[in-house]
């Protein structure tokens, strides 16, 4: 095992990592428009603190010290890094996309724009019962000010 392969997915985001008697602490610094499901905030496993810094905001994920403790915070860390990783890459698509379609509606006629058409290979069916919508937009919480 190579220590710092394990923690290179965090580092970016990692303030600290603390022993606390018989317990870890994995200090993060996440940007301060993240988000965090609710459903990866177990009460007294993650707990907010104040990073000096009006850019991030930081939480403190706590595991017992045992493999599978620390494991399961490990993966909800990467969760929330991966899930709001993700946004921000949808968020500079959309603008790179609305930009281009801004460009394509000023210099096209409007022939051409009236037969515009979208389409995707894979949508979610929103007729079908078994389609979750909070799958794809998981309920979070604010932490700011806790």
């Amino acid at each position: 095992m190579n220590f710092y392969n394990e923690i290179s997915p965090y580092i970016d985001y990692l303030h600290s990592i603390r022993k606390l008697k018989d317990f870890l602490s994995f200090d993060m610094k996440f940007p301060i428009k993240w988000v965090i499901p609710k459903s990866m905030l177990d009460e007294g496993q993650c707990i907010p603190y104040e990073t000096n810094d009006e850019k991030t905001k930081g939480i403190s994920f706590v595991a017992e010290i045992k493999d599978d403790s620390v494991d399961r915070i490990l993966s909800k860390i990467t969760k929330i890094i991966k899930l709001n990783k993700e946004k921000e890459h949808k968020e500079k698509l959309f603008k790179e996309v609305v930009d281009r379609l801004k460009t394509t509606f000023e210099t096209t006629d409007i022939e051409k724009l009236q037969k515009l058409y979208f389409d995707f290979e894979e949508l979610p069916d929103l007729e079908n019962e078994e389609y979750e919508p909070d799958r794809h937009e998981p309920e979070v919480v604010e932490l700011v000010g806790e």
